[in-house]
């Protein structure tokens, strides 16, 4: 690389003077600058850096003399030689003044052309011993800094890897499951105390058994020539029998893990026993058989009651017709009255309620013949009458001691009177309403979703709360035909019997899938019953939703993965210790040979310690019981903040960025773990479209939540990717290292907030809930 050329600074009044020297100074090391007065030399060294400055004495305005006292008087250019150059005498005090005022030498004119080239080069030399002596020592000071920063970078590991070994001995100690170590060939060398708990042997009467003792399944797996499990049943989950000292056997999970040290590989077994889950199980299975029985039950006496209410309607729309055809016929009393209220006709029934003839009662007041009940009657017609219109009350009759309807229409001539005995109707319909209750609490308070359709054109009848809260629809949505459920049988759980599902058929707890209002997609448990009636045959459909049980065994599967990566950080701290021995032989040979290591050693050395300190890093993000630093923080700040960084990642690979933010409470967030999740969930968004895509980043306040999305425009996830979301090290990048999701699953966790995502051929979309409150 070239040399940057020094600046040398030329002070006289007489151009002809500037110019000869310049020429003689003229060299590619040199720049050479020149100045007419001492003012103008002054300005000079404001601006710029100066090696050496050759000073004329005599000049107008300020001579060399003042124009060197002032230079020197500021610190910046304190440190700039001067050497004179001047056609005076060489009188000492002459000479004298001028070292006086700060100049190290002394030219004569006529100049001599080689000395001053020597002189100059020599002082120009010592200017750039200077800065190279300056730069030397800046450098050790970084270095030095480098050095302290990385020793206490390697304590503060030390301390996490035996923090992290005695936290591993403590779980091990105090854990439910078994801990088996076992070697190559299958022979056990060490166990934790829940072995005797859970087997029957303390840990020391296992030593040098073979694990198959324990789990006879095992015996193949250390069955090979060499020894030593394949890789293919590494870190798998498997369910194995398990026998006790006892020799009782009892179903138990299994999972090995290896760590290699030097040539030989560790295994390390975990056993869980899962008798009281299989007994769960069993209990559900149980639970959900006799519920279904109750069902089948209520929906078999809910159609025989449909029934006979259907009959009972048939027969009292036969007996309406009946009267209004043949009045005569009929058994309820029917009176026509003038509007005086005389009696103008009344059928055998009203002659029999009130004990007298027709001929008896013609043209007298009906109100003669019902003392007991006259002013009743007379407000009854009267209201008729003065209204024009139809009027019907129910009473108690104190005449016949009975419940009674009377109806009385008014006509040009007066009105007609009818009167018809419903103590048979009433206690009917009490019974008909006693099964309605019994059917509406049954279907009311039933936990799974229950709903009623119309078997001809699948229109809502009703449905129960359940159904609502669980579809997110109202009750008038349903009912107007807007809502669809997309109710899908699961694929993986279609049975011989059960290869398609159309509407009307009766099946029992076939696993489907069905999409809410807001367009989630749950899981639940299928039954459907046709209820037979003559007139609108109706499906009774049960579903039981069982989202959060299989959320919960996917859960409960990635905590277990949590839980391997736990077991192999372990492994992956032994091989940290391997670059933090060498970096620790470096440093003690620099602490004995006192001497300051070539560049390269010290490269090695930081280059060790970044990838240790990263690997630590990735992983200690994972823990659940990571100390966060949560302060009151604006998520909007916290994007604005990146914003320029995902900005500038998304224009280098040919894509833009969208801010969305809304205004929001501020929350209780770690501002750091929150700019490594949207970074990660930014970045992965960016790299899962083409050139061109548009990555959008939006925040809002729904109800008590604050809610962040980042969407992206790519090809969506495949729904076996879907599936492994968040597990560690699962990735589809070739450079990835499958803990990025998994860290933002982590942080959000310790922020109790909720990750989801969203995916689809148009791009996907993940949204992160903060609890507002929180």
């Amino acid at each position: 690389m070239p040399q940057k050329q020094v600046n040398v600074l030329i002070v006289d009044d007489r151009p002809e003077n500037l110019l000869a020297m310049s020429s003689t100074l003229q060299s590619p090391e040199y720049r050479i600058v020149t100045a007419g007065s001492g003012e103008e030399a002054l300005r000079r060294v404001l601006q710029e850096e100066f090696a050496l400055i050759l000073m004329d004495v005599q000049m107008p305005g300020l001579n060399g003399f003042e124009t060197v006292q002032m230079i020197k008087s500021r610190e910046r250019s304190r440190h700039i030689p001067v050497i004179f150059v001047t056609a005076l005498s060489h009188a000492p005090e002459h000479i004298m003044r001028g070292y006086e005022a700060g100049a190290i030498d002394f030219i004569f004119k006529p100049l001599q052309p080689a000395a001053l080239q020597h002189k100059v080069e020599q002082f120009v030399k010592m200017y750039l011993d200077r800065m190279q002596l300056e730069e030397q020592k800046e450098l050790i000071s970084e270095r030095t800094a480098a050095l302290e920063k990385a020793h206490l970078q390697l304590l503060q590991t030390t301390q996490e890897l035996r923090r992290a070994e005695a936290m591993a001995r403590v779980i091990g100690e105090t854990a439910v499951n078994t801990f088996l170590t076992v070697d190559h060939q299958g022979a056990i060398l060490a166990a934790n105390p829940a072995v005797e708990r859970m087997f029957g042997f303390k840990p020391e009467e296992l030593h040098g058994l073979p694990v198959w003792r324990l789990l006879p399944d095992t015996e193949p797996l250390f069955g090979g020539e060499t020894g030593g499990i394949a890789e293919a049943e590494l870190g798998v989950t498997t369910e194995k029998a398990a026998v006790r000292r006892d020799l009782s056997i009892f179903p138990a999970e299994l999972q090995i893990g290896v760590a290699r040290i030097g040539e030989q590989s560790i295994y390390v077994c975990s056993v869980h026993d899962i008798t009281e889950r299989k007994l769960q199980y069993m209990r559900l299975e149980r639970a959900v058989e006799k519920r279904t029985q109750e069902l089948r039950e209520a929906n078999l006496q809910l159609s025989r009651e449909m029934t006979e209410r259907s009959r009972i309607s048939e027969e009292l729309q036969t007996s309406y017709d009946r009267i209004n055809c043949i009045i005569e016929s009929i058994t309820d009393a029917f009176y026509a009255l003038d509007f005086e209220w005389n009696v103008l006709y009344m059928n055998g029934s009203g002659e029999k309620r009130l004990g007298v003839s027709l001929t008896e009662a013609l043209g007298k007041s009906m109100l003669n013949f019902i003392p007991l009940e006259k002013e009743y009657c007379y407000a009854l017609i009267s209201k008729a009458i003065r209204e024009k219109r139809a009027v019907q009350e129910e009473f108690y009759s104190l005449v016949t001691s009975s419940w009674i309807e009377a109806r009385v229409f008014p006509w040009p001539q007066g009105v007609t009177l009818y009167i018809q005995d419903t103590t048979e109707r009433r206690q009917m319909e009490k019974r008909i309403r006693d099964s309605q209750e019994r059917f509406y609490k049954i279907f009311k308070a039933s936990p799974s979703l229950m709903a009623i359709q119309s078997l001809v054109d699948q229109s809502y009848l009703d449905v129960n709360e359940s159904w609502l809260r669980h579809s997110g629809y109202s009750i008038r949505e349903l009912l107007s035909g807007k809502a669809d459920l997309n109710i899908t049988i699961e694929p993986s759980e279609q049975g011989p019997h059960v290869a398609s599902y159309g509407f009307g058929d009766a099946v029992t707890d076939v696993k489907i899938s069905y999409s809410t209002r807001s367009g989630e997609v749950r899981t639940g448990l299928l039954s459907t019953e046709i209820i037979e009636s003559p007139d609108d045959p109706c499906v009774l459909t049960v579903i039981t939703d069982i989202t959060d049980r299989v959320e919960l065994e996917r859960e409960i599967a990635r905590l277990d993965r949590l839980h391997m990566i736990g077991e192999m950080a372990a492994g992956i701290a032994h091989e940290i210790r391997n670059p933090m021995t060498t970096v620790r032989g470096f440093l003690q040979l620099m602490r004995t040979n006192k001497n300051t290591p070539p560049e390269e050693i010290i490269d090695v050395m930081v280059e060790e310690l970044n990838r240790a300190n990263g690997i630590i890093t990735e992983f200690l993000a994972l823990a659940k019981n990571k100390t966060t630093d949560r302060k009151r923080n604006s998520l909007n700040e916290i994007i604005e903040a990146i914003h320029p960084l995902i900005q500038a990642e998304a224009i280098l690979s040919g894509k833009s960025l969208k801010l969305d933010l809304k205004p929001c409470p501020d929350l209780q967030l770690d501002e750091k773990e929150i700019r490594q999740m949207i970074l990660n969930l930014a970045l992965n968004g960016l790299e899962a479209m083409e050139q061109g895509g548009s990555l959008g980043i939006a925040t809002s306040r729904d109800g008590a939540e604050v809610v962040l999305e980042i969407s992206d425009e790519g090809g969506g996830m495949e729904p076996e990717v879907q599936d492994k979301l968040g597990t560690p090290f699962f990735t589809t990048k070739e450079q990835g290292t499958g803990l990025g999701l998994a860290v933002c699953f982590s942080i959000a966790s310790r922020h109790q907030a909720r990750l989801t995502w969203q995916t689809g051929t148009e791009g996907t979309v993940f949204t992160v809930r903060f609890a507002a409150g929180k």
